[in-house]
């Protein structure tokens, strides 16, 4: 079957099978849906027609070009005929049968000259050096780059090598979500981790703008730019001064490993096999300079003729000198709210770096001024509204940490509502600060409450105690029905008293300030409850820890991974890989460095996906996630999960579930059992889910009872949940039919 593969402006690829017809567009609906600039709602389609793939444009405001041509009508496409839409380029993978009928509006390339889009495996990641130990050789430092002075001359590119799809030197992805990721170095690339870096990297160990990568000609080189944890080339240091590349070079920033890439595949021109002329480095001959002084000479005197023109229509009677310009053809209104949609979305989303929640908030603005009553736009706006509140709570308590001030970050943290993406951090930041905060609370509780000293001991005993409180039941807080509370002296019939004596002195203060106080309630905090994990599992995970591992450095970084704290974990790694005395640590170190990368980028990867509603594209992320966790945690991946198995297991489940109630509500059931099974294979525990398979396996055995054909079985097989014994009944009614 042909495939159609599609490169995103990003530099990501994606593989589309063709079959029967493919719709492209940037409107929901489509079967490709492209979302970036230049797309039209319904920009064109590919269909396949007596074994020739073609491809027709609809009526896009863009146009759609074929190898440099925009087309006007159905156009067959040969594996290698390169495909624009809009910020998107495509090629068709896997041979076309022979043309057809129909006819083509523009000239195909010669076939037998297959070029495919499709990159060869990334061979796996090689253990992350030092970037302290390379540069110190027997204690002394070495200058930056000093290694890399001596590299033997580059070789250039091949001769006719050009940018585009295919062609021309690229970086590749070799961790984490930007594993196989291909960025083009067509100029200038800016790494970093934000606006306005070409290439992102959201990660902690990568700078804001950390180095630059230059193309001129067939050079490649990079340089680092002064970034806090630096840049390796083939694990040395790299210098703020450029040093060339070579094909094979591997640049690691931070802790993000990419591969540079020089194609050699030359890109040709349409409809021949010649390569596309160097436009540097070839000699010319005499009469082709002779014709070129010429025309340089002609140029100039035409230019001065030309100058000699504007000056005298300019001070011409009756000519205006600020001639308005003549309006543009105007844009449909919904084509513009899309437009403004599909921006807004891609300011929200983190797949690129931080998300920008003002720039977002603004652009989804404009679509409502446009069309007020659209719902998605303000879905929308009520979803970046509160994240941008939630950011801002998140970046006051991040400040108020490094200050000390950890009540103030405690407060902002539990201003973060339990349904947005910075949830997690909250949690983990709140529990953090609130173990240094609440020690302090609670000495200076009891030493004032010892002394009787009430004015200073309630307001210090209430900070202590909204803490301390998340972790008890309500049974040991309020008294049972029909008994009341009685706080000093001996206890008779149907009175009661909590067990916590600090708790009771607490309670006690309060009245000896004011009598007729109200009783006091535990303020819920979503981000200081307790959830199932308790203290009793990560007490059996820290012995497990520490049997594990030697280095006290070592098994803090893997505790602080199991609570979720992957940065906190990397940093105190990267600790432990600077100490000279722990050199026989150094390779262990390193390779929990890189995993505990990996998992931190692809559970954001999946977040993100599942953030745009789109749990499907979550799967890849998760479940690798899931794998290299089980690595980390070893026998107690499956019964002390962390942070991170947890929440990939909840949210994926939660998020499937939503999904496929939409495609279910819309009467396209079938769709949405496939999806309601993908989130039922990562977690078993959701009640909604769990009765959205039951339902599809009703559906499986209703469309079993049905089949007809062989063709019939597919439908089958998209309701049958794993374990439900369709499965079984399924393969017998294939060998009954003899199908294939």
């Amino acid at each position: 079957m042909a495939t159609l593969v599609v490169r995103h402006p990003d530099g990501t690829e994606h593989e589309h099978e063709i079959a029967g017809e493919l719709k492209i567009g940037r409107q929901q609906g489509n079967d490709l849906v492209l979302t970036e600039g230049g797309v039209s709602r319904q920009h064109a389609r590919v269909y396949v027609e007596a074994g020739t793939v073609y491809i027709e444009d609809g009526n896009s405001q863009n146009g759609t070009f074929v190898d440099g041509q925009r087309i006007e009508g159905p156009t067959a496409l040969m594996p290698g005929s390169q495909v624009l839409l809009g910020d998107y380029e495509m090629k068709l993978k896997g041979g076309a049968k022979g043309s057809s009928g129909r006819r083509a509006a523009t000239p195909a390339p010669e076939a037998g000259d297959p070029e495919t889009l499709a990159d060869a495996p990334v061979k796996g990641t090689r253990a992350m050096p030092s970037i302290k130990a390379k540069a110190t050789a027997n204690g002394a430092p070495k200058p930056a780059g000093a290694a890399l002075a001596k590299r033997p001359g580059r070789q250039p590119l091949p001769t006719g090598v050009v940018a585009g799809v295919g062609a021309g030197p690229v970086l590749k992805g070799l961790t984490g979500p930007w594993a196989g990721k291909s960025y083009p170095i067509t100029a200038t690339l800016l790494v970093g981790r934000a606006p306005p870096a070409v290439v992102m990297l959201d990660d902690d160990s990568v700078s804001r703008k950390h180095a630059e990568v230059q193309r001129e000609g067939n050079v490649v080189r990079a340089r680092d730019l002064g970034s806090a944890n630096g840049t390796l080339l083939n694990g040395e240091l790299l210098g703020q001064e450029f040093v060339d590349l070579q094909p094979g070079d591997v640049l690691q920033f931070g802790v993000v490993e990419m591969a540079y890439e020089a194609s050699d595949t030359p890109a040709r021109r349409p409809g021949t096999g010649a390569a596309i002329p160097s436009r540097r480095g070839s000699r010319a001959e005499p009469a082709t300079d002779n014709r070129r002084k010429l025309a340089v000479i002609v140029g100039g005197v035409v230019a001065l003729f030309a100058v000699v023109a504007v000056v005298k229509v300019s001070f011409a009677p009756g000519v205006s000198k600020n001639p308005k310009p003549t309006p543009a053809a105007s844009q449909d209104p919904q084509q513009q709210v899309q437009e403004l949609l599909s921006e807004c979305r891609s300011y929200a989303s983190n797949d690129l770096g931080p998300p920008n929640w003002q720039r977002a908030e603004q652009t989804c603005e404009k679509a409502l001024d446009l069309d007020p009553i659209n719902a998605e736009a303000n879905n929308l706006v009520r979803r970046i509204k509160l994240e941008k509140e939630a950011f801002e709570n998140m970046e006051f308590a991040k400040k108020s940490v490094e200050l000390n001030r950890e009540k103030e970050a405690l407060q902002a943290l539990r201003k973060i509502p339990k349904e947005s993406e910075y949830f997690r951090r909250a949690r983990a930041k709140a529990r953090e600060s609130a173990e240094r905060f609440v020690e302090r609370a609670k000495d200076d509780c009891k030493r004032y409450l010892g002394n009787a000293q009430w004015s200073a001991a309630v307001p210090r005993c209430q900070d202590y105690m909204e803490v301390w409180c998340q972790k008890q039941s309500k049974e040991d807080m309020e008294p049972p029905l029909g008994q009341t509370l009685r706080l000093e002296g001996g206890l008779r019939r149907n009175e009661w008293r909590p067990k916590d004596p600090m708790f009771v002195k607490f309670l006690v203060a309060r009245l000896r300030l004011d009598r007729n106080a109200a009783p006091w309630t535990c303020p819920v905090s979503d981000v200081l409850t307790e959830d199932s994990i308790g203290p009793d599992q990560a007490s059996e995970v820290r012995t497990m820890m520490n049997n594990r591992y030697s280095p006290k450095l070592m098994q803090a970084a893997m505790m602080d991974y199991w609570h979720g704290r992957g940065s906190e974990a990397l940093a105190t790694l990267q600790k432990l890989r600077s100490k000279e005395d722990s050199a026989q640590f150094h390779a262990q170190a390193d390779d929990l460095m890189r995993d505990v990368s990996n998992v931190d980028q692809l559970f954001k990867a999946g977040a993100s996906a599942l953030n745009l509603d789109d749990p499907e594209r979550a799967v890849e992320p998760f479940k690798e996630a899931l794998s290299t966790d089980k690595r980390l945690m070893g026998e107690l991946a499956e019964t002390h999960l962390s942070f991170y198995r947890k929440n990939i297991f909840q949210d994926m489940a939660s998020k499937a579930y939503q999904r496929g109630k939409h495609f279910a509500d819309r009467e396209d059931k079938r769709r949405g059992c496939k999806i309601w099974k993908l989130g039922f294979e990562f977690y078993k525990g959701n009640t909604d889910l769990n009765r959205a398979v039951a339902f599809c396996s009703t559906q499986a055995q209703q469309a079993l009872s049905e089949v007809a054909g062989c063709q019939d079985l597919s439908i089958v097989e998209d309701y049958a949940v794993q374990g439900d014994g369709i499965a079984e009944m399924v393969a017998t009614k294939k060998q009954e039919l003899k199908c294939r």
